[in-house]
């Protein structure tokens, strides 16, 4: 059995790796979902792999300037429930890039 300090190591490791690439997620059977969910009224499964699509070429461009524990919250709460988006993700690096903004002092 490993040590604890093993297992930390290890923790810490694949928090790390979660974070350092943009995940990929399966965007028919999420936007097939959302719609068959009734989640989204005036979007239809096209219009949401379109801005899944934009949202993950964004993400991909910027990955590496959000620090890496958000990156790592935003992916982690996106995943609990079973239909994770790019689009979410974003906007969750997005929020918390401004809430750190509004604690800055003001000179």
């Amino acid at each position: 059995m490993p040590g604890p300090v093993s297992l930390v190591a290890l923790g810490v490791s694949l928090v790390v790796f979660t974070a350092d690439r943009v995940p990929t997620f399966d965007l028919k059977a999420s936007c097939s979902s959302v719609a068959k969910l009734g989640l989204s009224v005036s979007q239809t499964p096209d219009a949401c792999i379109k801005d899944e699509e934009e949202a993950k070429r964004e993400l991909k461009e910027k990955w590496n300037t959000y620090p890496a524990a958000d990156r790592d919250r935003c992916v982690k709460t996106t995943e609990i429930g079973g239909t994770p988006s790019y689009v979410e993700i974003l906007v969750c690096l997005q929020i918390a890039q401004d809430v750190k903004k509004l604690k800055e002092p003001v000179q």
